[in-house]
């Protein structure tokens, strides 16, 4: 770190020390100001280096976050104020990709911040080519150029926009950032003052040392020159790559210098070449020369050339020597005038002597809060995720969210304004330790098979073996089919024999290893995941060390070590966790940015109530309990789905607060939406009377109590939404036991906005439940989607849904798993189903209650409290209206430079 300043203002110029530049302001200042000192700081690139008072490797600058936070905490502790050069981050990527980010940081920690151009930072190359007749932005690659267009654009949007103090090094930088000082470079004219005399060569000495020659324009006069040397005129010295501890002995030695012929403007090597002594020529558009003439009172002594004159100028030049001397005699005058770190001084000196206020909590327009939503999924597949992320980004706050790669998404992409990220994450801890190395021990030894994969898998090696054997025989019949063969020795057919056998004894030994899998296999196939005894196996779990969830879930490990540096580097101030899942992972973060001085809320969407979960295996459901329990206290806000869920959640954490309900409503179908309703797709006439259940399948959702009912309902039929899995493969093979199996239909899952507009022409809404602590509490997601479709509502006694039918006159109950209950309450709401379906469509009180608009007005009352304020967009009139949950990825905003091209024959036939 650098050493701690002794005085009354302490300023930190940097990062870039472009030409040096950075140190020789730092030093201006000092001398101008006396109870200031200052530092300047940059990172070494190992090319052009120039000395500061403190510097690191570029590598350290960029990918050591130690260095970054250290370097921070130093600069917020010791220092007053920051001239932050060419709007680049002082501390890294440490807050964001550009300085900008910075700032806010800065400004809260009571420190003046301003801001200092170089050059291409703010040069918009479409408005300098619409300028510059010679603008070297055309020939460029034109992907570099829309890339300099863009970072240029950012900067002159945030440089014209900062209300503090802000300045340019060169005085074209006028024509983009109007509101700034100009703080010119400055040069030490002592080292590069020369008494060598000017044009007293037979044949003159001609130097051009570009920096960068595209900008400069070297490609245009260099053939020019060595056409003039070639001729005898002049010595042609093209210099490039010269450590500038080398380039006053250059300069010493040349008679004309060429500095830049594209830009329009002058920089350090000009103003070095004029200290010299030397006669300068270059490129300077007029309205600059009336710029410096203005406020300096002098003309700039710069010969004026572009390509097109540079070789009559120089011509010009020897022909007329005394005028030239002229000339470079006017140099050093002016540089030490405008250039020596006077003039400098006094334009930073405004800096603690008039400084312009600038509120502690202004930001650009483009830095929004960040908030990452995490689930245990990979996001897209979750629609309840995508809901939240959607109408969060609506209210112009910066969303990502973060997810477990899947069958759907892995990687990165944008949907909309959300951003969907779901990085690999390699077994790190899984597939390692002492645990994984005993487990293989103990699994080599045991004779049994545990599961039935590992069944399968020995099976799979039996099956070669015994295919193997056969292809063996079959070539012996082939063989005799064939001239010239000789039949198998009773030795290899003896051989043959005892194999066969020992494949049939090999099977009958992998048949009973397997037994207790199988077994279970078949247990498992029966249970519904609910019951009392599930509850006592729960509950001896919870209570034992082989239920933590650091024991059951060493994934989890493996996910904090890829997911956390992430969210380190993310800058956020909420994570909104959906489910249990990624909740430690959140909390570690906002434990390890309270290190870092940063604060990040925690908003915890509890989905299920996790002890209630079935079919999940007991021990894995109490190692989710463990999880939940040890980092809910850490989440600021809690939100769940139901009422009673939340009042459980209350009870069983002792919640200081009730946590706040959102249901898993259906947000409004796009106005565009094109969907072929349910009835069509089967091809049934309006007239059959149609049920409907939309989800998931599993036995506990009682969907099979509604095939056991089909045949006590003639002519009704049957849809089942839902993907194909071996339960409902199930529910098929029974229904045609029944005699009903062309009245049950399996039916493909659309997007989450159709689904009312999918469902509507049904009849009937099911939602079949069986009893269990989590389908008592819930209100589902296809309860208000039946609703959203104007379908009445047939449900078993599941309290918390019961209680909303019956009080809400949405249809009949039935009691969980009893056939002959749901025929009545069928029948019941089919002889009504007309005034239902009539009350429901004209009751906008409970289409709203039910619909995401009104969720989303729950979640932004959650999030203004949580983050203090929200911006405008939050309290627009549609802002709780989310239409689409994977739109396309928004275009990027046409640049000047695309519209530049298209009018500029030259730039598209570069």
């Amino acid at each position: 770190m650098p050493a701690r300043l002794d005085a009354e203002v302490r300023l930190l110029v940097g990062p870039a020390n472009f030409a040096g530049q950075g140190t020789r302001w730092a030093r201006a200042f000092e001398q101008r100001v006396p109870t200031a000192k200052a530092t300047s700081f940059a990172f070494f690139r190992g090319v052009l280096d120039y000395p500061v008072d403190y510097g690191v490797p570029a590598r350290t600058y960029r990918r050591n976050h130690r260095w970054r936070l250290n370097f921070y905490n130093h600069v917020v502790r010791n220092y007053t104020h920051v001239l932050l050069e060419a709007a680049r981050p002082i501390f890294g990527p440490l807050h964001g990709p550009d300085g900008s980010f910075e700032i806010p940081h800065l400004l809260t920690k009571g420190l003046q911040v301003g801001l200092i151009a170089h050059g291409s930072d703010v040069r918009v190359p479409s408005r300098h080519a619409e300028s510059e007749p010679w603008s070297p932005f055309p020939d460029l690659e034109d992907e570099t150029v829309e890339l300099l267009e863009r970072n240029a654009t950012r900067a002159v949007e945030l440089f014209t926009s900062y209300p503090g103090n802000v300045y340019v090094s060169t005085p074209d930088l006028l024509d983009y950032v109007p509101n700034a000082t100009w703080c010119p470079v400055i040069v030490d004219v002592g080292t590069w003052r020369s008494d060598a005399p000017v044009l007293e060569h037979d044949k003159p000495v001609v130097a051009h040392a570009p920096s960068k020659s595209a900008m400069k324009g070297s490609e245009l006069i260099d053939p020019i020159m060595r056409r003039l040397a070639e001729q005898g005129l002049i010595t042609y010295r093209r210099v490039e790559g010269v450590d500038p501890a080398d380039m006053p002995a250059v300069y010493r030695d040349a008679d004309i210098v060429l500095d830049q012929f594209r830009i329009g403007s002058y920089g350090v090597a000009a103003c070095e070449a004029m200290a010299a002594g030397r006669i300068v020529v270059g490129h300077i558009a007029q309205h600059v020369r009336d710029r410096v003439a203005a406020d300096t009172g002098l003309e700039l002594p710069i010969v004026d050339a572009t390509p097109d004159t540079v070789e009559q100028v120089v011509r010009d030049l020897i022909a007329n020597r005394e005028r030239g001397r002229e000339l470079a005699a006017r140099g050093p005058a002016y540089v030490e005038k405008v250039h020596d770190g006077r003039w400098s001084a006094d334009a930073l000196a405004t800096f603690v002597e008039q400084p312009r206020p600038v509120r502690a909590n202004w930001k650009p327009a483009w830095i929004r809060p960040k908030v990452v939503m995490m689930a245990g999924n990979d996001i897209v597949s979750d629609a309840r995720v995508l809901k939240y992320a959607q109408t969060v980004a609506n209210w112009d706050l910066d969303v990502t969210c973060i997810g477990i790669p899947g069958r759907r998404m892995r990687g990165v992409r944008q949907f909309g304004k959300v951003q969907v990220l779901c990085p690999t994450i390699p077994s790190k801890v899984l597939v390692t330790g002492w645990r994984k190395r005993l487990a293989n021990v103990k699994n080599n030894l045991n004779p049994l098979f545990r599961t039935e994969a590992e069944y399968m898998l020995a099976y799979g090696r039996w099956q070669y073996a015994s295919r193997e054997l056969r292809a063996e025989r079959g070539r012996d019949r082939r063989d005799r089919e064939r001239t010239g063969t000789t039949k198998r020795s009773l030795r290899e057919r003896t051989q043959r024999a005892i194999r066969w056998r020992s494949l049939r004894l090999h099977r009958a030994v992998l048949n009973s290893r397997a037994y207790f899998a199988r077994r279970a296999k078949r247990t498992e196939n029966a249970d519904l995941g609910i019951g009392k005894r599930r509850e006592r196996i729960l509950a001896l779990y919870r209570h034992l060390p082989a239920g933590r969830w650091r024991r059951v879930m060493p994934e989890l490990v493996d996910q904090e070590l890829t997911l956390g540096p992430l969210l380190d580097r993310l800058l956020i101030e909420v994570i909104h966790v959906h489910d249990v899942f990624m909740l430690g992972i959140a909390a570690r973060a906002a434990h390890r940015a309270a290190l870092d001085g940063r604060t990040i809320k925690i908003i915890y969407d509890a989905h299920e109530y996790i002890p209630g979960v079935p079919v999940v295996a007991p021990r894995r459901v109490a190692a989710y309990t463990d999880l939940e329990r040890e980092f809910i206290g850490d989440a600021d806000r809690v939100i769940t789905v139901s009422e009673p869920l939340a009042q459980w959640l209350q009870r069983d954490h002792k919640l200081a607060e009730l946590p706040d309900v959102v249901l898993n409503a259906p947000v409004e179908p796009p106005k565009d939406a094109e969907v072929k309703d349910l009835r069509s797709l089967l091809r049934l006439h309006q007239d059959v009377p149609l049920l409907v259940y939309g989800g998931g399948v599993n036995r506990a959702r009682g969907v099979g109590t509604v095939v056991e009912a089909l045949p006590q309902l003639p002519d009704v039929h049957l849809a089942i939404v839902a993907r194909e899995n071996p339960v409902t493969t199930e529910l098929l093979a029974r229904a045609a036991e029944l005699g009903v199996g062309d009245r049950v239909h399996l039916a493909p899952f659309v997007n989450a906005e159709v689904v009312p507009l999918y469902l509507r022409s049904a009849s009937i809404g099911l939602s079949p439940l069986l009893h269990a602590p989590n389908h008592d509490i819930a209100v589902t997601n296809k309860f208000c989607e039946y609703i959203a479709a104007g379908l009445p509502i047939v449900t078993s006694d599941t309290p918390a849904q019961a209680d909303l039918v019956n009080e809400l006159d949405l249809g009949a109950v039935y009691p969980a798993g009893d056939v002959d209950g749901l025929v009545r309450a069928v029948r019941t709401v089919l002889a009504d189903r007309d005034r239902i379906a009539k009350r429901i469509a004209s009751d906008p009180d409970l289409l709203h209650r039910f619909s995401w608009a009104a969720q989303a007005e729950v979640i932004r009352s959650v999030y203004d409290e949580v983050m203090g304020e929200l911006p405008d967009a939050a309290w627009a009139p549609d802002a709780t209206v989310v239409r689409r949950l994977l739109p396309d990825a928004p275009e990027l905003p046409e640049t000047g430079w695309h519209a530049f091209r298209r009018k500029n024959p030259r730039a598209q036939a570069s």
